[in-house]
């Protein structure tokens, strides 16, 4: 029994680590990272969207925001593209390793 609360208290704390990680996650883009159509974006600018472009995403189903800015120099494109799918790619490897991580404390792997 001492076994089974050591693995749901873990479980539950892997949980909420995971509901602040989010949290801060969507925090940034939302107080940081408004993208204003008037402005020609930079290289700056493109890294810095596309940095935050899950954030910005989920936040757009809200609020309509916008993902990219519409008036760009090549070097935004460039770079809003590269960091856009390196986040991507993050928060894909991100996911996966929670989920295997909750997984492995579930099944008692960590349990002492």
């Amino acid at each position: 029994m001492e076994e089974r609360t050591v693995t749901t208290t873990a479980a539950i704390m892997y949980v909420i680590m995971l509901m602040i990680g989010l949290g801060i996650g969507l925090l940034i883009p939302y107080f940081l990272c408004h993208i204003d159509p008037n402005i020609n974006a930079g290289w700056l600018r493109g890294f810095w969207h596309g940095s935050n472009f899950i954030g910005n995403l989920i936040l757009s189903l809200f609020d309509g925001r916008l993902l990219k800015a519409p008036v760009h120099t090549a070097a935004y494109n460039f770079f809003w593209w590269f960091f856009t799918i390196s986040s991507c790619l993050m928060w894909l490897g991100f996911c996966i390793n929670m989920i295997k991580g909750l997984g492995k404390i579930l099944s008692g792997e960590y349990a002492q």
